[in-house]
Order: structure tokens, then sequence, then C-alpha cells
């Protein structure tokens, strides 16, 4: 027997040199939050779409939650993002009018630089993602355990003198998200 998902899915278009990325919010039961975040967030699928020289992008949330999912809503153009909030209830997405721009101190590099390795200990009470603004991907550590430490630990690729995006969701309430965001630069 086949598994059937039922979810939602809503699309929003993009303009020429912008790249919107959406994260849903999940809040951590509190059972389990003694030991975990308060929040994590889990990014949403997405198909594309061109028209004409824009994007049409459809967000797929694969187990709507009845009483509505909550979504950072990152759009990333040549020098800023623009962070909003958002929430999908029932069948529409409900989207704060209030969107706040974020400007990046640098972002492009003329001179082609190579991946370094950048250690990074995860603090498994702060979830913190990490963004390419450029390709809007995530940067995901590698986890590894420190015998000498005794720790767990991980290391990010990161590119010397460009600037990523990362944030964390602090707290959630009825005006959205605190989202607590920065552009780390990485120098040798």
């Amino acid at each position: 027997m086949d598994d059937i998902i039922q979810g939602k899915h809503f699309s929003i278009t993009d303009p020429q040199n912008v790249n919107t990325v959406i994260y849903q919010i999940n809040k951590t039961d509190k059972e389990i939050a003694k030991n975990a975040p308060k929040f994590t967030v889990e990014r949403l699928d997405y198909t594309e779409e061109l028209i004409g020289d824009k994007k049409k992008k459809t967000f797929y949330v694969d187990n709507p939650d009845p009483q509505g999912n909550k979504l950072a809503i990152l759009s990333f153009g040549k020098e800023k993002v623009v962070i909003n909030n958002g929430i999908l209830e029932g069948d529409k997405v409900i989207i704060s009018k209030k969107p706040m721009p974020f400007k990046f101190k640098t972002l492009y590099n003329e001179e082609e630089t190579e991946y370094k390795e950048v250690e990074y200990t995860p603090n498994l009470q702060r979830p913190i993602s990490i963004i390419d603004p450029e390709t809007t991907e995530e940067v995901k550590p590698v986890l590894y355990f420190d015998e000498k430490t005794n720790e767990v630990k991980g290391k990010c690729k990161l590119k010397p003198f460009k600037t990523y995006f990362a944030f964390e969701i602090r707290d959630i309430n009825d005006e959205g998200f605190k989202l607590v965001g920065g552009t780390p630069t990485f120098t040798e």
C-alpha cells in the first residue's frame, strides 16, 4: 500500500535578481525542550518555473498544522536580504506587511578564493542556519566527535573574504517571530 502524504502548497513569484527561500518554524515539544532548542527551522521544498524574466516558485508543506504553520521568508537580492514572516492557515498564506531589509557589508569578491574549513561547534540549544547569499544554499556543518575535548564539534567549508547570512529563531509571538540574523565574514 502506498503512503499518501497530506500536504499544502502555495506559490510566490520572484522578480529578476531575487531568490526567495522559505523555512517552516517548528516549536519543540515541552517534554523535549530541556535539552533541545526552543524552535527549529525546516527549509521547504519547492519547484520552480520560469515565466518571462520572473521565477514562479511553488513551496510544499507536507504536514500542515490545523492551527497554522509559521513561516520565515527570506528573499535574497544583490546586496541585501528582505526578512519577512508569514503563516500558512488553511488554504491561504498571510504575510506580514512589515518586512525587514538587511544589507550585507560585502557580498561579492572579485578574486577567486578557495574554501577553508572553519571549526563550528554547534550549540544544540541554539540552532543557527548559515546561508550562502549568492546561491541561497545552506552551509551544513559536518559533525565529528573530538576525543581530546570529549565534545561534539563541527566543521563548515567557507570561502575566505565572503559574507554569509546566519540566523536563528529565538521567539514567536502574535506579531511573528524574532529572527536574529547577521553577516559573518570569514577572513584567513
